[in-house]
């Protein structure tokens, strides 16, 4: 069964505007569409749609290989599965141009094609492919579906469209019009209450975000080591390369979270509220705050896992490009996240540090706990940080942990009645950034200046040989955010010796581990990346010359093997196959009976012309048999069999006596 006119070009025209592919997908639907007004066709034999379908075949593979070494294997399924009209377009210009509405199924599977070679087939299962087609394009547009309502509508009409055109006219056409539209809107609202039911449940289940990435922090709490008891373990994994050309000796803070509530040393993100970030108009920047006209640019090359991750990004981020995800987004405290990415992201981005698109202050970050009161209150009494300017006050309590504090990787609890933290600033005045960071904020707190607990990576160190800064592991950090001057900006008090101290606690074999980890690297980078500069770009065009065999094979009718000249001796070249067929009686009678074959016509169309100028006195029906294995005897590379030929011969002189015509002497 053959789809209604225009039907085809209308869906291949929803597929282009869904995977934006439209100029694509207008090309196809007038290739596909004008068969209808071309009356030119091919004459292609049963081994002519082998080739084609192996070369649908040969693109297909080279499409996913394409695919697969660009992103993820769901995601390359997926990429493939927008491409299927393209990978079956020569099979569907065959269909629609050639003599025959139906295509043999056996062509299109290797297996069929095997089982038919054993046993010959003279009844061959035939499909016409347009609906099938139809069926792959809605597939493939519902892989790139953009989620707007006109998707729907789209699908919806196309599909009435389709079933009209093969509906029971026993039915009225009023009450079969009722029943679609009633079928068609439960099922748009099914779709949009599961979705809505599986929005609801990913933010009931808080849990679902801790697996982002291998090491990403959780936005919604952040649990410390303060208070354990024994040493800090570091790892020397590269986590993040970070490209910052002005950036030598300057200190850089990569921000991953932040938290405005203490509790029992863990550090909680009170109503985050996660809200998605818009792509803006040029369809490459993710726009967080208005850039004030003294950015910094850098490039951060990060891995996601599962296409997921949190971004680490620098206070006053304004934008970020070239960041190939689907989903982003960030919450009032700092914290942006992302989906559906590929395995490795190198964006860039600009940031003003003296600028912040965090949430103002509220009540919740002046609060500290009741248990380290007493002691906060002491500390701020002596050092008189209430009296003093906001910005001096910093100063003053920067110079406070300088002086009187040293940073160490043994753990220590509390001492006695104290909590981990009162011992820390009372009796032991050393620890790690944890400590520093989180005593930091309460005391500003206490002093009456908002702050808030971040997470994220420090950036110091510069590598030669790659020409840009490693982060390790190691280089996790924690500090301060204050509210100041009506801004938040970045406090870190923790002692500078921390870089030093956490460096020499490194392993030997760092360097072996670096080596091994910037090969990773660039196979990622071959992987994931963009490759605007690389090789893999060209990788589609490696297909090309097995492409141009396979359509010389196909239009390339005579394959005459010519002997070797030797000397003295003549080329010799060898009879085509089938040219003794018994067919050819029946075509010698037609033709002195007056039936002369346009240049033009298939032996079928032919006979079917026969057939209307005799006004029934002629039948093709019985035709079709033998000429299904004078086909086979004269084109398949496989010939027919010795049984099949002498069959052959019996239904052309059984036709010529059913014709009242005698056999004639080839």
């Amino acid at each position: 069964m053959k789809t209604p006119p225009l039907l085809l070009g209308m869906t291949l025209l929803l597929w282009g505007w869904q995977t934006d592919h439209l100029i694509l997908g207008i090309i196809i639907a007038l290739l596909l569409e004008g068969s209808r007004l071309i009356t030119m066709r091919w004459d292609l034999a049963y081994s002519d749609f082998n080739r084609i379908s192996d070369l649908c075949t040969v693109i297909f593979v080279g499409m996913f290989i394409y695919f697969y070494s660009s992103n993820t294997s769901p995601k390359a399924i997926m990429a493939m599965f927008q491409w299927i009209p393209v990978a079956l377009l020569p099979l569907m210009l065959a269909q629609v141009y050639g003599t025959s509405d139906q295509i043999d199924i056996s062509a299109l599977f290797l297996f069929f094609r095997r089982k038919k070679g054993e046993k010959g087939a003279e009844n061959p299962t035939t499909l016409n492919l347009t609906y099938p087609y139809f069926v792959l394009c809605f597939l493939s547009a519902s892989t790139a579906n953009m989620k707007t309502p006109w998707f729907y509508v789209g699908v919806f009409g196309l599909s009435g469209w389709a079933l009209w055109s093969i509906r029971s006219k026993r039915f009225s056409p009023v009450l079969w019009t009722l029943l679609l539209l009633l079928v068609g809107s439960a099922g748009y609202v099914g779709h949009h209450g599961l979705r809505n039911l599986q929005m609801v449940l990913e933010k009931k289940t808080v849990s679902w975000f801790t697996d982002l990435s291998q090491r990403d922090r959780d936005p919604y709490q952040a649990n410390t080591a303060i208070g354990d008891v024994g040493q800090l373990k570091l790892s020397d994994r590269i986590v993040l390369r970070v490209h910052w050309k002005s950036g030598k000796g300057q200190p850089l803070l990569l921000r991953e979270a932040s938290y405005n509530a203490y509790r029992a040393s863990t550090w909680f993100a009170l109503h985050p509220g996660f809200k998605k970030v818009r792509l803006a108009r040029d369809r490459k920047t993710w726009q967080f705050n208005t850039p004030g006209g003294s950015e910094k640019v850098i490039t951060v090359s990060q891995a996601l896992k599962r296409g997921k991750g949190m971004l680490k990004l620098p206070m006053g981020t304004c934008d970020v490009t070239n960041l190939p995800v689907m989903r982003v987004f960030k919450n009032q405290f700092g914290a942006v996240k992302v989906e559906e990415g590929p395995g490795l992201v190198q964006y860039r981005l600009r940031f003003n540090p003296a600028g912040s698109w965090d949430s103002a202050p509220d009540k919740t970050d002046l609060k500290v706990p009741d248990k380290e009161k007493q002691t906060l209150e002491r500390v701020v009494g002596e050092l008189e940080l209430r009296n003093m300017p906001p910005q001096k006050a910093l100063k003053a309590l920067d110079g406070f942990f300088q002086k009187n504090f040293t940073y160490s990787l043994t753990l220590e609890g509390g001492g006695g009645r104290q909590t981990a933290l009162e011992n820390f600033l009372v009796n032991t005045r050393s620890g790690h950034c944890e400590y520093f960071a989180s005593a930091t904020v309460l005391l500003l707190r206490a002093a009456g200046i908002p702050a808030r607990y971040a997470t994220g990576y420090a950036v110091r160190e510069f590598s030669p040989m790659e020409d840009c800064f490693l982060v390790r592991a190691r280089h996790a950090h924690a500090w301060v955010l204050a509210y100041v001057n009506g801004v938040w900006q970045d406090f870190d008090t923790t002692p500078p010796s921390w870089f030093t101290v956490e460096q020499a606690a490194s392993s030997t074999l760092e360097p072996l581990y670096d080596i091994w980890s910037w090969i990773l690297f660039q196979y990622s980078q071959w992987r994931w990346g963009e490759r605007e500069g690389g090789w893999t770009r060209y990788l589609g065009w490696l297909l090309i010359p097995l492409i141009l065999l396979l359509v010389r094979r196909l239009y390339t009718r005579k394959r005459v093997k010519q002997s070797k000249k030797e000397k003295g001796e003549r080329p010799v070249a060898e009879t085509r196959s089938g040219t003794d067929s018994a067919f050819y009686l029946i075509e010698k009678k037609l033709l002195v009976q007056g039936y002369v074959r346009k240049p033009w016509e298939s032996l079928f169309k032919w006979f079917k012309r026969i057939e209307e100028e005799t006004s029934g006195g002629f039948s093709s029906e019985p035709l079709e048999a033998i000429l299904a294995l004078h086909y086979r005897y004269r084109f398949d590379p496989n010939g027919i069999t010795g049984e099949e030929r002498d069959r052959l011969g019996v239904l052309v002189q059984d036709w010529l006596a059913d014709n009242n015509q005698p056999g004639l002497d080839s």
